[in-house]
């Protein structure tokens, strides 16, 4: 994840501001910027059409996309960019007004590309971009901006369209299951940065022991009281549970809607309420949209799961995350992956080296040392090659996670677990 300037270590700013540089524009700026809370509305999918078709162009050639059940249909509930890709960086190809159906695969992926702000600035996101996308039709009213043959031709673009990630709890929703996530061959990028069972080819033993002194020091569960071995494991049940993409499991672990998500999210930060459920729609479609960092709120989506965990489980966050220890678990310090990390350290989880143990279903993980800027996730599998993070709630595949991306944001060098809770080796 890749923080706000306000989280930032002052070294950090200057980095990011010679990285965020102007480029070298392409004539086609984005008006608009994304903010995070950009939705969309599934279309009925027993018609596979818009819930008014009189506000939408037919788009009926032989060259636009039809509805199959490998699809979704959505109406952008606000004017959106959609992008291409060109040199490792995403550029802007459209902007989509509010009303624009598109069709989205239901296996879409989500790259974390860089991509070009309106004011020509490379911007990175952990949140990421849905591809590849097709607009299938556009309002009346913009009917003469898009004729058919400007549809046909975006339709063509090489390599396919991206669209801003923040529209996947719409084609996600909030009833059922998540879908167990079937393993992947292993791809050249995956296989660039990790061995095949999983176990990396990198290190970070180094930097995680400087931060980590008591790194690898598990605690021997029959050394802890009753109850505290019946605290670490019933939290550690919780978070599994909301996670394991090995198994279906309940959407509302991660997705609620958005009324009831953004009074959860006043509410803890108003009176210290912790919601059950939710922590997807909470934290990255309301807190980081809220207060500002909606591109990056890989490590308050996190916090999220951990403070509802505890709350499933009958236990205070408090009593191991607070103001005594430094490590409050709240947005206005843990939103940075650096204070996340040292948060949980402070809190008594474990930290462990990524290439001595194996994460484990539920544990959380860290790109590198778990320093800003940086990413952290979650393992959904109990060799952590597939993970559950902000840009994909519904699990992703590390073996088919290009190679770019992982070195970026995916090398686990440290995760952490709690007491009690030990990993195997590799």
């Amino acid at each position: 994840m890749y923080v706000p300037r306000s989280l930032y270590p002052i070294g950090i700013v200057a980095l990011a501001l010679a990285l965020n540089a102007c480029g070298p524009g392409n004539g086609n700026l984005a008006s608009v910027d994304e903010t995070g809370d950009e939705t969309a509305s599934l279309v009925d999918p027993g018609t596979g059409n818009a819930a008014d078709d009189s506000e939408s162009t037919n788009t009926e050639s032989g060259s636009t996309p039809t509805e199959t059940a490998s699809a979704q249909k959505l109406l952008l509930n606000q004017a959106m960019s959609v992008r291409y890709e060109s040199n490792n960086i995403l550029e802007n190809k459209a902007e989509l007004p509010a009303g624009t159906q598109i069709e989205v695969p239901q296996d879409y992926q989500t790259k974390n590309l860089d991509y070009r702000d309106s004011n020509g600035k490379i911007v990175r996101s952990s949140t990421g971009f849905i591809h590849p996308i097709k607009i299938v039709s556009v309002p009346t009213a913009s009917a003469s901006q898009f004729p058919q043959s400007k549809i046909d031709a975006l339709n063509k673009t090489s390599g396919g369209l991206f669209i801003f990630a923040s529209i996947v709890g719409n084609l996600q929703g909030v009833e059922g299951n998540f879908a167990v996530v079937t393993p992947a061959a292993a791809g050249a990028g995956f296989l660039t940065n990790y061995n095949t069972s999983g176990k990396p080819k990198f290190s970070y033993t180094t930097s995680s022991t400087k931060r980590f002194p008591k790194i690898n020091k598990g605690v021997d569960p029959a050394s802890l009281s009753s109850a505290d071995r019946a605290k670490w494991t019933a939290i550690y049940n919780e978070l599994k549970k909301a996670v394991n993409r090995t198994l279906e499991t309940p959407k509302s672990y991660l997705m609620i809607d958005s009324a009831t998500a953004k009074q959860a999210s006043l509410d803890y930060e108003s009176n210290g309420k912790i919601a059950l459920n939710g922590a997807w729609s909470i934290a990255v479609q309301q807190t980081a949209v809220r207060h500002g960092f909606s591109n990056v709120p890989c490590a308050e989506f996190q916090s999220e799961l951990v403070r509802e965990a505890y709350q499933r489980a009958g236990y205070r966050v408090s009593d191991d995350f607070n103001s005594t220890k430094g490590n409050k678990l709240i947005w206005s310090s843990t939103a940075a992956v650096v204070n996340f990390s040292m948060a949980l350290y402070k809190a008594g989880w474990i930290a462990w080296d990524g290439t001595k143990y194996k994460p484990m279903t539920g544990a959380i993980l860290m790109n590198g040392s778990g320093i800003s800027p940086g990413h952290t996730y979650i393992s959904g599998s109990d060799d952590g090659m597939i993970i559950v993070d902000n840009g994909a709630p519904q699990g992703r595949d590390l073996r088919k996670t290009s190679q770019s991306i992982i070195e970026m944001m995916f090398q686990t060098g440290v995760f952490f677990l709690p007491p009690g809770i030990n990993p195997p080796t590799w």
